[in-house]
C-alpha cells in the first residue's frame, strides 16, 4: 500500500481527487452559511447593533405582560 503513494503518484492523485467541482448544494450551504454568520453577528454583537440579553429579556417581559392583559 505504501508503494502505491511514491511521490509521482502524489501528484497524479491530488489531481484526480481536486479535478471535480463541488455540488451547487454544498455550495449554497456554505455562502448561506457565511451569509448566515455575518447577519448574526452584526445583529446580536452588543458593539454593533445594541443587542443585549438584559433587553431582550424585559422587552419579551413587556411583551407577555401586555399579551395577558396586565
Amino acid at each position: 500500500m505504501a508503494e502505491d503513494f511514491d511521490d509521482t503518484n502524489i501528484e497524479d492523485f491530488e489531481a484526480k481527487e481536486t479535478a471535480g467541482k463541488l455540488p451547487v448544494g454544498w455550495l449554497i450551504l456554505f455562502w448561506g452559511l457565511i451569509l448566515w454568520g455575518i447577519y448574526y453577528f452584526a445583529m446580536y454583537s452588543p458593539s454593533i447593533s445594541g443587542w443585549t440579553q438584559s433587553k431582550a429579556y424585559e422587552e419579551s417581559v413587556k411583551n407577555s405582560k401586555n399579551f395577558l392583559g396586565n
